[in-house]
This record gives structure tokens, C-alpha cells and sequence, in this order.
């Protein structure tokens, strides 16, 4: 695997918090640098539903000061995220990925903002963002990845944009055992998420991993 590859993504894997990383060693054995790589990418997909959820919760509970810090997080992690596929795909590709990244928060936090205010209308603006952002990110990186089907991708991110709905949706209600299990379905979806994007990377660049 190329060295700045390997630092970078191990970089990120050692960031994360220690559940996260505890969350990955059930993985299946594989070549070490295409492992690191995985579990590297699920930390941060991991970490992504996570600062997202801290928004929602304070965002409905009035907190502003946690709020602006968890949206500090989650373009932090967008930019990781992003930045971690510079080595292979080059800068101008990882910018642009950030920039989609970016546009998928502003739906989600547009979404749980206009939840907050009762705003319906702000709402299903919110959710055709979701939809429309969802298509522009599996249109580019399966450009990018032959690996990676439009039509699959499309798939996965619709689900995680729905986890994110139906969270916030169950956050302003006060189901809370509801959101429990929303939260669960939300880190196993990432796990999937993460895979395929990690196995996509090893086929496409066997001479890297």
C-alpha cells in the first residue's frame, strides 16, 4: 500500500474514539493494508452518524453551545473523509467530494432545523435535498470507481438519508426507544457502507493495498 495512503488512513482510524475502534475488530481477517483500510473508513463513517445525532439531540433540546460544536465535528469528519481518498483519486476529486459530503449535512441539518421550528414545508425541502444530493454522490464516485454501481449506491445512501429522518423525526417525539434502535440500524448501515467503498478502493488499486 502506498505510504502516504497507509498514514493517512491509519491516521484517521487512531483518531477515533475507543468505541469505534471496538466496533470494527470483529472484521474478518484480510491483508493488513487493506484491513487497516476498512476499519479505517468505518471509524469514520462511524464517527459521521455520530456528530450528526449530537446536532439532532441538541438541537431539540434548545442547547445551541453543543449544537454549533457537533456541527464543527461533522465538517471535520466530512473533510477526513474526503481528504482520505486524495492519495488515490487526487485533491481536486476529494474537494469535490467534500463538497457533496457538505451538501448532505445542510439537508440533514436543514431537515432537523425546520423539525425544530415545526416548519413542514422546510421539512420536505429538506428531504428532496436529501434525495437529490444521495444521487449526486453515488453519480460521482461511481464515475470514479467502476466498483461502485450507480444504482447500489443510490440505494445505500437513500437508507442512511432516511435514518437520518426518521431519527430527528423520533428525537422531536420523544421516542426514545425508538431512536435507540434507529441509532443501531444507523452504525451497522454505515459498517456496510464503509465495506463496500473499502473493497471497491482494494479492487480498483490491487497495486496500492
Amino acid at each position: 500500500m502506498n505510504i502516504k495512503i497507509a498514514a493517512l488512513l491509519l491516521l484517521a482510524l487512531c483518531a477515533q474514539p475507543a468505541w469505534s475502534q471496538a466496533t470494527s475488530t470483529a472484521a474478518p481477517a484480510a491483508e493488513p493494508a487493506a484491513l487497516s483500510t476498512r476499519l479505517a473508513l468505518r471509524g469514520l463513517w462511524v464517527e459521521h452518524v455520530f456528530w450528526v445525532r449530537n446536532y439532532a439531540m441538541a438541537n431539540q433540546a434548545g442547547n445551541k453551545a453543543q449544537a454549533d460544536i457537533a456541527a464543527k465535528q461533522v465538517v471535520s469528519n466530512a473533510t477526513t473523509i474526503a481528504n482520505s481518498l486524495a492519495p488515490l483519486y487526487g485533491q481536486p476529486a476529494a474537494d469535490q467530494l467534500f463538497k457533496l459530503l457538505g451538501g448532505h449535512w445542510g439537508a440533514v441539518k436543514h431537515y432537523s432545523d425546520a423539525t425544530v421550528a415545526k416548519d413542514k414545508a422546510g421539512q420536505q425541502a429538506a428531504v428532496n435535498e436529501l434525495s437529490a444530493n444521495a444521487k449526486a454522490i453515488a453519480a460521482f464516485l461511481s464515475k470514479a470507481n467502476p466498483y461502485l454501481p450507480e444504482q447500489t449506491l443510490i440505494t445505500l445512501l437513500s437508507a442512511h438519508g432516511g435514518h437520518h429522518i426518521a431519527q430527528i423525526d423520533q428525537l422531536a417525539k420523544a421516542d426514545y426507544a425508538g431512536e435507540a434502535q434507529t441509532w443501531q440500524m444507523m452504525r451497522e448501515h454505515m459498517l456496510v457502507l464503509a465495506d463496500a467503498l473499502a473493497g471497491a478502493l482494494v479492487k480498483q488499486f490491487p497495486d496500492k493495498f
